[in-house]
């Protein structure tokens, strides 16, 4: 079963309905003593790095998870939370990530709007046994930093710059933009990341990216 962090922070709201719509057994959790036995955790995120990192650590999320990962947990981040599991954050420049990806989040441009609020098109860079080629697809976004490229990256996005738009090392892998804000492109990605990490859903038939 998947486990929603629940921190005070993210919209766990509009991902709960997209994991009711692909059919995945889900249960939020506000401290890791809550969370499922077994199965997927997923770090979505809104807001302060700095913020959402005092509320992981006064419930203890930020102490285990780690850990967990260690132990064989899969874990997804979104938005925020793809920041939160890289090293750090231009945003906070006092504190540390929990280094489960490389990199540090820095300020989206130079020469456009920050943040970034709304559809932008996705590159793959390298593959990934968990998502086919986006093939240009288009995903929404919201935020005003993103890690810089590397070989860890799966997917690009541009905005001023090229940004990492997912990343993965390993089990865990974070998506920049909101899958569940993104369509029927998004929620197909959602629930192929969600089987590699070990999940079962009913079929879902919207494969927008073939």
């Amino acid at each position: 079963m998947i486990t929603l962090i629940d921190y005070g922070a993210g919209n766990l709201h509009s991902l709960e309905g997209a994991l009711d719509r692909l059919g995945f057994p889900h249960t939020r959790a506000e401290r890791p003593s809550e969370a499922a036995p077994s199965g997927a955790l997923v770090l979505p995120g809104v807001g302060h790095f700095h913020a959402a990192q005092m509320a992981l650590q006064s419930r203890g999320w930020w102490r285990d998870m780690p850990q967990m990962v260690a132990d064989g947990r899969p874990l997804l981040g979104i938005c925020l939370g793809l920041q939160l599991l890289a090293e750090g954050s231009e945003e906070s420049p006092k504190d540390s990530g929990l280094g489960l990806i490389p990199g540090i989040a820095r300020r989206l441009g130079p020469g456009v709007k920050v943040p970034l609020m709304g559809w932008a098109q996705v590159q793959q860079q390298s593959s990934h046994p968990a998502l086919p080629d986006p093939k240009g697809g288009w995903l929404y976004f919201v935020h005003s930093y993103a890690l810089e490229t590397d070989v860890e990256t799966i997917y690009t996005a541009f905005h001023g710059r090229t940004f990492s738009a997912v990343k993965a090392r390993g089990r865990v892998l974070g998506f920049q933009p909101h899958p569940e804000k993104s369509g029927p492109f998004g929620l197909v990605l959602l629930q192929k990341t969600l089987n590699w990490m070990g999940e079962t859903s009913i079929d879902f038939q919207e494969e927008a990216c073939n």
